[in-house]
């Protein structure tokens, strides 16, 4: 049933029958986890609250490990080698986090643009979002940056346009073309 219940929110507009099997699922999981193990009551309650679709998967398998761990049929070697895999991969995102704050700390921008928010963390993090595996540093490291300056350029765009600078940088991005191809389509 709680395959079911994840697999509803896979659903497009329209699709009632999807419609009637998450109301369905939802409805008798919820009356289901008092008579459950703890460990499945703890699982399902976790996907009632966000389901796998809509979560990020590190905070999925950290929450996996956790609710693994206390079944008591768990093998113990596949929880020490996922603690490990995700132990190493959590050490991985600090260090790129640390790179990329001192990068973005030798910008300056603090003295620089003192109105310029500070969101390198979050953009990391919305980055992790999509590229959480090891082989997608250099893309994570990217992105970040593209988000922080992008940010930044609109903190800029916010504080210091006249009108008719913003409406010449509005018309600019909006003819910006990549091979091509017009990136903003109206």
């Amino acid at each position: 049933m709680l395959s079911l219940y994840e697999a509803t929110h896979l659903r497009i507009h329209g699709e009632e029958i999807l419609d009637e099997a998450l109301s369905f699922t939802s409805s008798h999981l919820k009356m289901m986890t008092t008579q459950l193990s703890p460990s499945l009551a703890t699982k399902i309650n976790h996907s009632l609250k966000r389901p796998l679709f809509k979560n990020m998967p590190r905070l999925v398998a950290r929450n996996y490990i956790s609710t693994y761990e206390e079944d008591p049929s768990h093998d113990a070697t596949l929880l020490l080698l996922a603690k490990l895999d995700f132990n190493l991969l959590q050490k991985q995102h600090q260090k790129e986090l640390g790179d990329i704050s001192k990068w973005w700390k030798d910008l300056d921008f603090e003295t620089k643009l003192p109105f310029a928010r500070n969101r390198i963390v979050e953009a990391y993090f919305w980055i992790l979002g999509v590229y959480f595996e090891s082989q997608y540093s250099v893309g994570r490291k990217i992105m970040t940056k593209v988000i922080s300056m992008t940010s930044v350029i609109d903190d800029i765009y916010d504080n210091y346009g006249t009108i008719d600078e913003l409406q010449l940088f509005t018309q600019a991005i909006q003819r910006f073309e990549v091979f091509g191809v017009s990136t903003f389509q109206y």
